[in-house]
């Protein structure tokens, strides 16, 4: 019995399995390089996430700084004006004294 009488074609028969298979591959190939690409944004998701909490707090430690270094200010201004007022006074009190 020869395959040509049953009227199957043995080429044909496995040119379309052979298409699945470079089919199959392809979107193997693909799914690999997605599944690559999705890794990689996680991990660029993750050091951006590890780099904004340390600039987060890098700034919280900036920011009480900045508020050490505004309170000091403000006792230097308070100190110098209490040196004029009592300049001042030192100035009016030596000026009332009559001499004699």
């Amino acid at each position: 019995m020869n395959d040509a009488s049953h009227g199957v074609d043995l080429p044909e028969t496995i040119l379309p399995y052979e298409g699945y298979r470079v089919m199959f591959r392809h979107i193997e190939k693909r799914l690999t390089s997605l599944e690559l690409t999705v890794s990689a944004i996680e991990t660029d998701r993750a050091v951006s996430e590890e780099k904004r909490k340390f600039m987060v707090a890098r700034f919280n430690q900036i920011d009480t700084r900045l508020d050490k270094i505004d309170g000091h200010i403000g006792r230097l201004v308070w100190l110098i004006i209490a040196a004029i007022l009592g300049g001042l006074m030192s100035f009016m009190l030596q000026g009332v004294a009559l001499p004699q």
